[in-house]
């Protein structure tokens, strides 16, 4: 498939480039900063040099593709309204490009899965990542309104461990859930999806363990 994928220089955003790769794909990275992508010689990885959060430059970077991956991030920013700004740029874009299929990199514990984390890294949350996670929120269900194919995908503590392929997806929790996965699970899960109907306008939690 042809996949535009934002936040490629990000942790997880490399995964997920390094694997789309691996799989045959061909890739589109909107990029700020075309000398910090690895991959930006490869011929089967288009850059573009914009900002996730403009409309016009999404629109160049979707033209063509099939599929919408984001693995954008606030990095270690407590208070970020990067999510938001993009996820109402991008909106606009799909519905300019006709790209309709898009997965997006959110995380446990925004919104309504808050109550659902257990104790420690709840708290965390409440006191440390409040203003990135509210922001989040915004951001999700800006996207859940939007009519598109979105999957979101809310990952529990990330990790930089190996991949496993053994991680678990929830949709609804039935129990307080806590653990960790690897960044490279996680692109794994999200990179399935673009040509899946499985998860497709729905939210999956990953997770190694739900207790």
């Amino acid at each position: 498939m042809h996949l535009t994928l934002l936040g490629a220089t990000g942790p997880t955003g490399q995964l997920v480039l390094q694997q789309a790769l691996k799989a045959g794909h061909r890739v589109t990275a909107l990029v700020r900063d075309p000398a910090r992508l690895p991959q930006r010689d490869d011929p089967d990885v288009t850059v573009v040099t914009g900002d996730a959060t403009r409309t016009e430059d999404l629109t160049r970077a979707m033209t063509g593709s099939q599929a919408v991956v984001s693995a954008l991030g606030a990095g270690s920013a407590r208070t970020s309204d990067l999510a938001s700004r993009a996820a109402q740029a991008l909106v606009p874009a799909a519905r300019a490009t006709g790209v309709h299929r898009i997965v997006v990199l959110s995380a446990f514990g925004v919104g309504d899965t808050l109550q659902h984390y257990t104790a420690v890294p709840r708290t965390f949350v409440r006191l440390l990542l409040r203003g990135v996670f509210g922001d989040k929120a915004v951001a999700d269900e800006l996207l859940r309104g939007s009519g598109l194919d979105v999957t979101l995908v809310y990952p529990t503590i990330l990790t930089k461990g190996p991949y496993t392929g053994t991680y678990t997806v929830i949709e609804t929790p039935g129990k307080k859930i806590g653990g960790r996965i690897s960044r490279a699970d996680v692109a794994d899960f999200m990179l399935r999806q673009v040509d899946s109907e499985e998860w497709s306008h729905r939210t999956a939690i990953l997770t190694h363990r739900t207790h």
